[in-house]
């Protein structure tokens, strides 16, 4: 067993030695497949020439400005870019004085609107107090639609089918109905949903549709223009006045055209 160990380990020495002595390989040589006649190969970046341009201008921020003959230093002009929105653009003054002038472009008018009035009275009394305090003011005339109670009925039908529905309604006694254009039938109308409600369910127990809607009554109102001047209008003491005298007034922010 000894003499076998002895043996492996002579063994392995000599591998090593064998293979420490040996060449290295030799990288496999590429060779490139030949492409169809008309097509362009692939050149990388770093293959390409390096352009003559590019090293001009390297050659000429190396070496400085160049000086003409006659003694006067030349310069490339350089183009600014110009096209960010929202910066201020930077001119040549008009006299000719070489001297840079910032123009800014004016800010935009702010105007208001006053309101709504449901008299026009009252409109024109505060167009006045504000025509005293340097605002120029311009009334013009609106519409809402406010709330006005609840409508119970029967939505546009053939005149045969209203003929009939009404006759059925005389005989179980309810008398109480419109027919209006294009043959709806109005079956009241409440200032509560509540009792709204109690009617609706009273001719759906009887077999037919109906429509609980809520009505809108629209009226005229008036409003007063007035551009946001040097003095704002929210906050004064005028404004104090105002409110205090009409409170259901507001004031929102309106496009000046």
């Amino acid at each position: 067993m000894r003499y076998l160990a002895w043996l492996l380990l002579l063994a392995n020495l000599g591998m090593l030695v064998w293979l420490l002595t040996q060449p290295e390989p030799q990288p496999a040589h590429y060779r490139p497949v030949p492409v169809p006649p008309g097509i362009e190969p692939l050149v990388l970046l770093s293959e390409r020439p390096v352009s003559t341009a590019a090293t001009t201008d390297t050659d000429q921020a190396q070496r400085g400005p160049v000086v003409s003959a006659s003694g006067e230093q030349q310069t490339t002009p350089v183009v600014a870019d110009d096209t960010q929105a929202g910066e201020d653009k930077v001119v040549d003054a008009p006299d000719g004085s070489g001297e840079a002038a910032q123009v800014t472009a004016p800010p935009e008018p702010v105007c208001q609107a006053i309101g709504p009035f449901l008299k026009e009275a009252d409109a024109e009394t505060i167009s006045e107090r504000l025509s005293a305090r340097g605002y120029q003011p311009h009334r013009r005339t609106g519409e809402v639609r406010n709330p006005s109670g609840y409508w119970v009925y029967m939505p546009a039908m053939p005149a045969a089918d209203a003929r009939r529905i009404v006759a059925e309604l005389d005989a179980r006694g309810m008398t109480d109905y419109y027919i209006g254009s294009q043959n709806y039938i109005s079956l009241g109308i409440f200032s509560g949903k509540s009792k709204a409600r109690a009617r609706l369910e009273q001719i759906e127990s009887l077999g037919y549709d109906a429509i609980l809607d809520q009505r809108y009554r629209t009226r005229t109102v008036y409003w007063i223009d007035i551009e946001q001047g040097d003095v704002p209008l929210l906050g004064s003491s005028l404004w104090s006045e105002i409110q205090s005298q009409h409170t259901d007034i507001r004031v929102q922010r309106v496009s000046c055209e």
